[in-house]
């Protein structure tokens, strides 16, 4: 009997297919639900590897390609042998299947056409079963085990692939057998080559992570079975009539345990365990021949519709919507990534390949985190100067200096701040409360407050210097008048009082005001009147003698 179907990833939900996405570019004219029809695009080479310098390169407009995609992307790639169609499927996805030229590389001879990993220049909007928007990154991959591949580049291409995607099209020639499982060997491999953090195994000798340690950070996985041309049926182990059986299970039957006791099982077991534990969200999708002749199937991409047998037209059809509705946004753990974040972690991955290092899941997403959540602190910071600039030339400043408990000065200083929380909220990744982002936000909030204060210091400092220009200026009024000749001790203190009152009536002059006033009337009035008092007092004395 068969095993039951391939359960369910306990991360996330198994996505339904909600949405109708026919994105062939020609034949149906129905839009697809999710919005409008992908914009035509081009390949463009995201990884390389250089001959010459032996180290793998970024494409830069790869990687600016995905940097300008704001917020959420997901990944779909397609891996599988060379020469079996996978830059086809892409093309279908893409919507850019009208010549040998419009999409993905594909060509009728055995010399592999892709080399290295490729990205369409164009994502294509669209939107989870939930409804929230994400913009889905085609990735084309170069084939695995192709004749002038090493194991190791394979195995290094494949991780690649695996690492950056969230959904994981395995293509492949006919069912399931022995030789397919082995071919998915490069599973054991690649967590020989991966680790989920740095402080995995003892100093210098790090422990690759296990598949299952993996498998929490993997992509949903869907194995394409091409040209298949099978009964999807059981057989009943005592002899009765066979019973017709899913996709699913089928795929579940193929990675059961071998009970052979010799030393093959172990082998096996490994490959099928390996399988099993990166891809605790997986599935199998079969889909036929699409034409019988030759020379068609050399050329599928300049084929029309009509072209396709039906039965691979209509598989064809559910195979794109099928893998629109089982992707979603890439993430790492909870964090969901963006264009920008998923270019930061391309390019850590591909650093530690070159480097001989193990490339580090946690690391990589460590590094490129703090990295944009900088980049939102900063933006946060210029949000923030430019909408208190307005504040700080305003009326309300005054008040809001004084340190007066004005509502219309608080509320603007606290519509700054907030402006500047929306664009770091915007623009910073990682969950809210997760490392790099608390601690962006954290520098962001005592930045805030540094600079509030130097605004307030620096504010109070000009005003306590406008105040004694003032009152200098006073000053110098009320010694005119203390020094004309028939000058009154009533009027140098009328004069003083009117001086004072007009300064502590202006609060532009800030609340130190009173303080210099206190200081101005004990040194400069005071003094004005007493040398008017003690002039009165000697002419009446020369007067009476």
């Amino acid at each position: 009997s068969s095993r039951a179907p391939s359960r369910a990833n306990p991360r996330r939900p198994r996505r339904a297919p909600t949405m109708v996405f026919d994105v062939f570019g020609r034949g149906s004219k129905t839009p697809p639900k999710s919005g409008a029809p992908p914009a035509r695009g081009k390949p463009l080479h995201l990884l390389r590897f250089d001959e010459g310098s032996k180290k793998f390169t970024l494409g830069e407009e790869a990687l600016d390609c995905l940097r300008a995609v704001k917020g959420p992307v997901g990944v779909l790639a397609v891996c599988g042998r060379a020469r079996q169609g996978k830059s086809f499927i892409l093309n279908q996805l893409a919507g850019a299947a009208a010549s040998n030229d419009a999409g993905f590389k594909v060509g009728p001879t055995v010399k592999p056409c892709t080399k290295g990993l490729w990205i369409w220049s164009a994502p294509i909007p669209t939107r989870t079963p939930a409804g929230e928007p994400y913009h889905l990154i085609l990735l084309d991959t170069e084939g695995i085990d192709a004749y002038d591949q090493t194991g190791q580049y394979s195995t290094q291409i494949f991780s690649m692939a695996v690492l950056l995607s969230s959904l994981f099209v395995y293509n492949q020639m006919g069912g399931i057998d022995e030789a397919a499982l082995d071919r998915l060997s490069l599973v054991t491999e690649m967590t020989k080559h991966i680790r989920v953090r740095a402080e995995e195994g003892a100093p210098g000798k790090p422990r690759a992570a296990s598949a299952a340690e993996l498998g929490r950070f993997s992509p949903s996985f869907v194995w394409l079975l091409r040209d298949f041309y099978l009964d999807l049926a059981d057989s009943d182990d005592n002899g009765g009539p066979s019973r017709a059986i899913s996709p699913a299970e089928y795929l579940e039957s193929a990675l059961r345990s071998v009970d052979d006791r010799g030393p093959g099982a172990v082998a096996k077991n490994a490959i099928r365990d390996s399988i099993k534990a990166l891809f605790p969200e997986r599935e199998c999708f079969p889909l036929v021949r699409p034409v019988n002749d030759e020379a068609q199937l050399r050329n599928l991409d300049a084929l029309s519709n009509d072209q396709f047998r039906p039965e691979f037209q209509s598989g064809l059809n559910k195979l794109v919507t099928t893998l629109f509705a089982r992707c979603g946004p890439k993430q790492i753990g909870d964090d969901v990534l963006t264009g920008a974040a998923l270019a930061g972690v391309a390019e850590a991955y591909a650093d530690a390949l070159n480097r001989g290092a193990v490339p580090v899941i946690a690391t990589a997403w460590q590094s490129v985190a703090e990295a944009e959540c900088r980049k939102a602190l900063d933006k946060a910071l210029l949000e923030y100067d430019k909408a208190f600039a307005d504040f700080a030339s305003s009326d309300d400043a005054g008040r809001f200096v004084d340190g007066d408990d004005d509502d219309s000065a608080t509320s603007l200083h606290e519509a700054a701040r907030n402006a500047a929380l929306d664009v770091f909220r915007r623009d910073a990744l990682g969950a809210v409360g997760s490392g790099p982002r608390q601690n962006a936000q954290n520098a962001m909030d005592a930045e805030l407050t540094r600079r509030r204060k130097v605004f307030v210091e620096k504010r109070r400092a000009e005003r306590a210097a406008a105040c004694a220009s003032r009152l200098a200026e006073a000053g110098t009024r009320l010694r005119a008048v203390a020094d004309a000749a028939d000058a009154d001790p009533e009027d140098v203190v009328a004069a003083a009082d009117a001086e004072a009152s007009a300064v502590a009536a202006d609060s532009g002059l800030g609340p130190g005001r009173h303080a210099l006033l206190v200081s101005w009337m004990r040194d400069v009035a005071l003094s004005s009147a007493r040398g008017v008092a003690n002039r009165v007092k000697a002419r009446l004395e020369r007067e009476l003698a």
